[in-house]
């Protein structure tokens, strides 16, 4: 990061011993970046504001500061500043792979200043399995925790979700201005990449034109040697590399270098936070109440009026004239609808909740990615593997040229509909069920990576991810209590048709690194090459895919009277006044690959609404 003119190595020069963190928050102490808009409030004081907004994270401080620029905002944020709170290991991309916090077993190591500390009932088709989903809980939410990679969904996917919420404002060209508004791609830096089988065609018009927009979009400066193995075997597959990138909606049938959000002026991720309140600056109508939990949407008969808030024990009450807007995310924003009176009538009235609306869908239809993996010991090289054995290099080639393996999470990712060879074995049922996803949408993703193994040695690993799942969780309550967390079903393999899709995506992974064998090194180390049959493989599928934290759709936007909708196209829920859901919540799916993209899209097409009052 810049400070005042500093770049971050003359910073580490003279303050080798702070964090890129530490010295961020020191000056933050200051008021050198934020003014007063980050000033401690009056903690426990009834205050009214135009918008109230619940969730600093991705899609939070996106549209709270642009309705801050016209109006006065309110951001309650449950967490702090994750330069404080967890270091260089949210500041630093090379880090992104290693919060210890994102472990998603139970026992999980905690770091409840940053996460949420959601926890899954057991999965019975996934081994019985209960699954920690770690939610970034920071200003700037889960784009301060998420591995930074930043690209968008397909002309069909987004002409799926207009056909779904009756709104043709959905289709990729009406929403481009706003994909464009929200991010700044910088063009590929070869020189520096300067790598072997790494250079490849873009298409920089997908953003930028006359916008600068505040996220920072680049593609990573340091490639990792292993990598550029896999994706040779990726491109074995049959899966050209693509001549335009994944930002230009096509992703089927193309393999690329993924943009990633973060800076490459200072090689540090570029947050919600950071670019929304540092690049564009914090406009003077914003105040941030942070290590402050929004416990219940207030209503007067059926208007949202504005929320109650606890900040060290003390509850209070901030008020909206205009409008309450929930950015809590997949599991925290159907939980405050259900605790505030708003979700399926059966179970407010369970927990004795006064129904204020009675919408079936709250924290319905939960859409999940999952992803398993190849892992085989490799003779190539690896970042992981340098940071290991000389982390002094590392810090130096990091710190005084940004550049080395701690700059980037460097990854090669390509996208496929499985081929005819391997989707003859599909049941019927399947083969019916995956006709309801549009021809450009993948059913599988495969990701290039590469990490530190034993005794300094190199992990190559080529993962499949569920682009197309067709099974569906659920988020409900146990308690009227806001502060019991809520009741989390990933509904993992529910429907058949996911393991045989995972089943058919694994051996493609397989193939893929089978067609690079001379850098292997002794047996394959997952799944292990006595895993060979179907049923072995769906059984370790099944014991072993975890998610890649790309859940939503639980507040899905869709039309009045579908029992799944919650809100309607402008975000809107149905059946009050003055509250919408703006976050990956009110996705009606979630959009194949990964969402960051979509989720600033949203934020910036429904803020844009707001402030025309359209």
């Amino acid at each position: 990061m810049r400070f005042l003119g500093l770049a971050c190595a003359d910073i580490a020069t003279t303050a080798a011993q702070l964090s890129v963190g530490q010295l961020c928050v020191a000056l933050w102490s200051l008021q050198l970046f934020f003014g007063e808009a980050l000033a401690q409030p009056a903690f426990g004081q009834p205050v009214t504001y135009d918008y109230v907004v619940i969730g600093g994270g991705t899609a939070g401080l996106a549209i709270a500061s642009r309705l801050a620029q016209v109006a006065s905002v309110a951001v309650i944020e449950a967490g702090g500043f994750y330069e404080q709170d967890n270091g260089n290991l949210s500041t630093i991309p090379g880090y992104a792979t290693a919060i210890p916090f994102l472990d998603t077993t139970p026992s999980y190591p905690r770091n409840s200043l940053m996460d949420w500390d959601y926890v899954s009932v057991p999965q019975t088709e996934a081994g019985g399995r209960q699954i920690h989903y770690a939610q970034g809980k920071t200003l700037g939410g889960s784009s301060a925790i998420n591995t930074l990679a930043f690209h968008r969904a397909t002309y069909g996917a987004y002409q799926k979700w207009a056909d779904l919420v009756g709104d043709q404002s959905y289709t990729f060209w009406n929403i481009l201005p706003f994909f464009k508004k929200s991010a700044f791609s910088y063009p590929p830096n070869f020189p520096k990449r300067n790598t072997p089988n790494a250079t490849f065609t873009y298409d920089l018009t997908a953003f930028n034109d006359f916008l600068r927009g505040p996220v920072q979009v680049s593609w990573a400066q340091w490639v990792d040697p292993t990598i550029t193995w896999l994706a040779k075997g990726i491109r074995s597959l049959g899966l050209p590399q693509s001549v335009l990138g994944l930002n230009s909606g096509f992703l089927t049938g193309t393999g690329a270098y993924v943009t990633t959000s973060v800076d490459p002026c200072d090689a540090t991720r570029s947050s919600s936070r950071t670019s929304y309140m540092e690049k564009i600056g914090v406009p003077a109508g914003l105040q941030v109440y942070h290590h402050t939990r929004a416990t219940k949407i207030l209503f007067s008969s059926k208007r949202a009026k504005g929320v109650q808030v606890t900040t060290n024990d003390k509850s209070y009450t901030l008020t909206a004239k205009r409008e309450v807007i929930l950015s809590a995310g997949v599991f925290g924003s159907p939980h405050l609808l259900l605790v505030s009176g708003i979700g399926p009538a059966a179970t407010l009235n369970k927990y004795n909740i006064p129904v204020i609306s009675n919408l079936a869908g709250v924290g319905q239809n939960l859409w999940d990615q999952l992803y398993f993996q190849i892992i085989n010991v490799v003779s190539t090289p690896s970042g992981g593997q340098e940071i290991a054995l000389d982390p002094a290099k590392a810090n130096k080639q990091y710190y005084k040229q940004q550049w080395g393996p701690l700059s980037s999470v460097s990854a090669y990712i390509s996208f496929e509909k499985i081929p005819s060879t391997l989707r003859s074995t599909f049941s019927r049922a399947t083969k019916v069920a995956l006709e309801w996803f549009p021809a450009d949408w993948p059913e599988v993703e495969y990701v290039a990576g590469a990490a530190a193994g034993p005794n300094g040695s190199t992990l190559g690993v080529l993962s499949a991810s569920l682009t197309a799942p067709l099974s569906r969780g659920s988020v409900t309550i146990k308690s009227a209590d806001p502060a019991t967390p809520p009741v989390i079903d990933l509904g993992w393999f529910t429907n058949p048709a996911d393991g045989e899709v995972a089943v058919a995506g694994l051996k493609r992974a397989r193939q893929a690194f089978n067609s690079i064998s001379s850098i292997k090194v002794g047996p394959e180390v997952a799944p292990g090459d006595a895993v060979k049959t179907d049923a072995q493989i769906l059984a370790f599928v099944k014991n072993a895919a975890t998610q890649i934290w790309h859940a939503g759709a639980t507040c899905s936007m869709g039309k009045n009277g579908d029992k799944r909708a919650v809100v309607d196209s402008r975000a809107k829920v149905f059946g009050v006044e003055g509250l919408r859901v703006v976050d990956a919540s009110a996705f009606p799916f979630m959009v194949p690959g990964h969402p960051q993209s979509t989720v600033y899209m949203l934020a910036e097409k429904i803020a844009d609404a707001i402030i025309k009052r359209r």
